[in-house]
């Protein structure tokens, strides 16, 4: 007796050993700020999750099943955030990478929690989603150790008193930074005598905003906000004090800083994910790739959601029939990234090594 045509097609079609496995693509959700003011962060970290899938499809994908990258915009906007979260969730997508910034991140946590969706952040930082077992997961230490860093590198170079300018549109990051950083310079010794809080736009007062940092003669200026606005401050503030020392939160240390402060913001120290000058050859490797694909060097976040999206990929490679993502991420727990290891806690928290750098000569130079 002859067999149906669809199953003889199938046994030519496939190795003896796979059978007529499932071959319809992987869908995973991306979702980041592309437009807008914090569009430098949300491109580069949509470009490396772009990177890594079409590497991984290159490659054979997972079980022979590409992965079918869904991109969409939050435009920094809690009501879209929550409605892509949601559409993500209504697709059936087996995960969801981002979004960019912690404001997003808080609205749509909740979201992917209850539908028991995994959503990995690759540059969220607020202290508000540590230690809560949820389906959360980033590959970023947050904001408790970042802005502790920063402080104690001010105060190991006699920097004492401090004014702050931060972000009111991203509190969950700017405000918990600021804390974490005020708490730090106290304990050492230091003073903050001015918090500025502004709402970025393009029509946020920005030479009144240095002015009134620069008031009461600070030795410091910290810029708790996103590239384009510490660029445009610490122009304002470098005509009225060109040597009152200015530094800035992660948030601000995107390529996009140099290019539009310009020598305004030389010397101007921030922490970095990582360190540009790595002989590694796996920086190596992925900058080149990166560059060949884009036509431009990576930034920090194109290079944390390339880790993050590779964290996924290996999760979803290990997961066995019986287990979540979350579990399966859980139980492997330990990654490979680009230049640290990669290990997530009980809570799907981590914490990797952060490079102090100062502007030197328009590049972010690690202070050694």
């Amino acid at each position: 007796m002859l067999r149906p045509i669809g199953v003889i097609l199938c046994i030519l079609g496939l190795a003896a050993l796979q059978g007529c496995s499932d071959q319809t693509p992987i869908q995973v959700g991306f979702i980041a700020g592309t437009s807008g003011r914090v569009a430098d962060l949300g491109i580069d970290g949509r470009n490396g999750a772009i990177l890594a899938t079409e590497q991984l499809n290159a490659a054979g994908g997972i079980n022979g099943r590409t992965v079918e990258l869904i991109i969409r915009d939050d435009q920094q906007n809690t009501e879209l955030a929550q409605r892509h979260t949601q559409e993500f969730i209504d697709l059936q997508v087996e995960a969801i990478i981002g979004p960019m910034t912690s404001a997003m991140a808080m609205v749509a946590e909740p979201i992917a929690t209850q539908a028991e969706t995994l959503m990995i952040g690759a540059t969220i930082t607020t202290n508000q989603l540590s230690g809560k077992d949820d389906y959360f997961f980033r590959t970023l230490p947050a904001t408790n150790y970042l802005a502790a860093h920063i402080a104690q590198f001010q105060l190991n170079r006699q920097i004492e008193s401090f004014a702050i300018a931060l972000d009111s549109r991203n509190l969950a990051y700017t405000k918990d930074w600021s804390d974490d950083f005020i708490a730090v310079v106290k304990q050492g010794g230091g003073q903050i005598k001015r918090i500025i809080h502004f709402e970025s736009s393009e029509n946020a007062p920005f030479s009144d905003i240095a002015k009134q940092l620069l008031e009461d003669n600070p030795e410091g200026v910290i810029l708790i906000c996103n590239s384009v606005d510490a660029a445009l401050l610490a122009q304002n503030i470098r005509k009225l004090d060109k040597k009152v020392s200015l530094a800035a939160s992660e948030w601000a240390g995107t390529e996009r800083l140099i290019q539009l402060g310009g020598k305004s913001v030389e010397g101007l120290a921030v922490d970095q994910f990582m360190d540009r000058s790595s002989t590694l050859a796996s920086f190596q490797n992925f900058s080149q790739q990166y560059l060949d694909r884009f036509n431009k060097q990576p930034g920090f976040a194109a290079l944390t959601t390339y880790n993050a999206t590779r964290v996924l990929f290996e999760t979803l490679n290990q997961q066995h029939d019986n287990e979540t993502l979350k579990q399966t991420l859980l139980r492997v727990k330990r990654f490979t990234g680009v230049q640290e290891p990669i290990i997530f806690d009980a809570y799907g928290d981590t914490r990797v090594r952060t490079y102090t750098t100062l502007v030197t000569d328009g590049q972010f130079r690690v202070v050694k």
